[in-house]
């Protein structure tokens, strides 16, 4: 049947015929009054072949659509409309724009399966690019590539392959998409193959039949087809001035390219060869701040009598895998043992740096004797000298295991939780001062002193394990709190395991310490205090005397009368020593002995009750007499120690 000579009174086909569009129009029963070459052409028909057709017997595929409703109401409405469809039949992506003409419609169809593709592409780059930005390492790049992009080319699989020029070979990532053969793992820059080819002339190069694969390389052929592929590409991969390696990717058919795939690949080659070198440096930083980091904490625990410890350090969910938090365990002279706990401000190299000098300065205080006020006071004159502007939480445990008893004090930190074997939960008492740096020099912490149960364990740890961002910090301690209690008589390394498989919210570096008390009661109860020759001193020994007795559950009449004695006898030695002083309480069944040790030879005169009234020397002695059941001095060359002693 030859076209009608005018299908449409207001478009005859001389007009139609000009169009380089496909057009069609329908009568309004449905049948093709006119096609123009180009609309035949896409049904795969000769023009004259398609006139009188039914257009949903041409394509099944579109009845009971949401496109056959929006066409039947054009025409029955009379009003212009543009859809889009993918028809099955033709595997195209078409825009149909319809108007009304005579009393059928007039169709405008395009092709536009490649627009389709190329912004679809687009999008994927786009997609492929962020999920690159956060690749940390060549495998996150390798998946990344093959698994989001080069299946937009058609492509079965592949790898990435770097370039290892000390051994003058490409070393595959790692193969996605199917099993390769041996051999694929490697591929040496001398071997004729297109991977090679590739790297060493700096261009893409395709080889679109197994026979193409067989004439370059027949090696490749073997495995390839084994793989039941057909077909690869291999696209360099430089960045920077910098060879990196190659794409290779494969295909399960003969292949060739168009433009627009090799455009495609060149895009995504050129991403992954930015992504692998910024992996490739985040790689050497990882590993320098990796090895900054331990060298900045303990390597080794040093055994302690009497108790068994666990530490952890973890960084901060962030690309910065540094931070300021810090944990030491330092044994003293005394027996005691220093376990101490910080967190500088920030999560760069210099809060990394500043924990390192931070740490090293608390760590020669404690070793120096110096009390945990002392040492906070001193640490914090120190960051104040450094003049950085950065704060410092610390918490600092003077541990006496032996004696079951700690001394705490606390920089804004935290608090140390202590769960006991049938799982009773306490916090450590702790008066929490300002953090370091907050106050200039002479600015002084308060401590606490208390009693330990018998086996118990505990924790100390930075915000970091307990806080969460739009999380009440309650939520996080509620965790800390459950996993101690459901952990009370685990081994400390589990009981760490276990606090930081609760941890809030990985948005900070989080800084651990478990322990667990071994030793047994039964220990003398007597404990040393090492207080420098100063004015400070004498609230220090105070409190200590004072907390000590009353966790001794020592009765408060007595308690006071020993504060007033130990009070006199440390304000008596710091006028005449310029060392450090060393203060002990000790409770003998019926006993409580106090007693201060300086470095002065100078012997305290024997009180009288005809000291003068405006004289000042002697009183504190005087009353030390009137108070103590007992009190005397004992010789020790250049040093003595005053002592006194309460009956109970």
């Amino acid at each position: 049947m030859s076209p009608p000579v005018s299908p449409s009174p207001d478009l005859p086909a001389a007009v139609l015929d000009q169009l380089a569009a496909a057009v069609a129009v329908v009568g309004p029963d449905w049948r093709l009054q006119y096609v123009s070459a180009p609309g035949a052409a896409i049904l795969g028909r000769r023009p004259e072949d398609l006139i009188g057709a039914d257009v949903w017997a041409l394509i099944p595929s579109a009845t009971g659509t949401e496109q056959q409703e929006r066409l039947v109401k054009a025409m029955t409405d009379r009003t212009p409309d543009r859809l889009e469809w993918f028809s099955v039949l033709l595997d195209l992506w078409l825009t149909v724009r319809v108007v009304p003409t005579g009393d059928g419609l007039l169709a405008l169809v395009d092709d536009i399966t490649e627009q389709r593709a190329t912004a679809r592409r687009a999008a994927r780059l786009v997609e492929v690019g962020e999920a690159l930005a956060g690749a940390r390492d060549a495998a996150a790049v390798n998946d990344i590539v093959l698994r989001r992009a080069t299946p937009l080319v058609g492509a079965a699989g592949g790898t990435i392959a770097l370039a290892d020029d000390e051994r003058g070979a490409l070393c595959a990532v790692g193969w996605r998409g199917f099993e390769v053969g041996a051999g694929w793992d490697e591929h040496r820059l001398t071997q004729e193959c297109a991977a090679s080819a590739a790297y060493t002339r700096a261009e893409p190069v395709l080889l679109g039949s197994l026979p193409e694969v067989e004439t370059v390389c027949p090696d490749c052929a073997v495995s390839l087809r084994a793989a039941g592929q057909q077909a690869l590409a291999a696209m360099p991969l430089f960045s920077a001035g910098a060879r990196i390696g190659v794409l290779i990717v494969t295909f399960e058919a003969p292949t060739t390219l168009s433009d627009a795939d090799w455009q495609f690949l060149v895009t995504t080659a050129a991403m992954a060869a930015q992504a692998l070198l910024r992996a490739r440096l985040i790689d050497v930083e990882t590993r320098s701040i990796d090895a900054l980091q331990r060298s900045l904490l303990p390597r080794a625990l040093p055994p302690v009598t009497g108790l068994e410890t666990a530490v952890r350090y973890l960084p901060a969910n962030a690309t910065a895998q540094i931070g300021g938090d810090w944990y030491d365990v330092i044994p003293l002279a005394s027996g005691a043992v220093a376990l101490v706990l910080g967190d500088v401000e920030g999560h760069d190299l210099g809060a990394a740096a500043l924990m390192g000098l931070v740490r090293s300065a608390v760590r020669a205080y404690a070793l120096d004797g110096h009390p945990p006020a002392i040492v906070l006071a001193r640490a914090n004159s120190f960051l104040a000298s450094l003049e950085l502007d950065r704060i410092v939480t610390l918490s600092y445990a003077q541990l006496h295991p032996m004696e079951q008893l700690v001394v705490a004090v606390s920089a804004g930190h935290p608090p140390t939780i202590v769960v006991t074997p049938a799982g009773g939960l306490a916090e450590v008492p702790s008066d929490v001062g300002p953090p370091l740096g907050v106050f200039d020099d002479g600015q002084l912490w308060s401590e606490m002193t208390s009693t330990l149960p018998e086996g118990c364990a505990f924790a100390m740890y930075t915000d970091g394990l307990v806080e969460e961002r739009g999380v009440s910090i309650d939520v996080g301690m509620d965790r800390v709190r459950g996993a101690l209690r459901t952990h009370a008589t685990a081994p400390v390394e589990e009981l760490a395991d276990a606090l930081l498989a609760v941890r809030a919210g990985g948005h900070d570096d989080t800084a651990l310490i478990t322990g667990r008390l071994t030793a047994v009661g039964g220990a003398p109860r007597r404990l040393g205090r090492r207080l420098p020759a100063t004015p400070a001193s004498v609230p220090l020994s105070r409190a200590f005397a004072r907390q000590l007795l009353k966790a001794w559950h020592v009765e408060q009449e007595v308690i006071e009368r020993a504060e007033l004695i130990v009070s006199e006898l440390v304000t008596n030695a710091a006028r005449h020593s310029e060392d450090a002083l060393e203060v002990a309480v000790e409770h003998r069944d019926t006993i409580i002995r106090l007693e201060v040790g300086d470095s002065s030879h100078r012997m305290p005169l024997e009180p009288t009750a005809h000291v003068a009234e405006d004289a000042t020397s002697g009183r504190g002695l005087l009353l030390v007499a009137a108070v103590a059941s007992r009190w005397g001095v004992e010789s020790e060359g250049l040093s003595k120690l005053v002592w006194a002693e309460l009956d109970l």
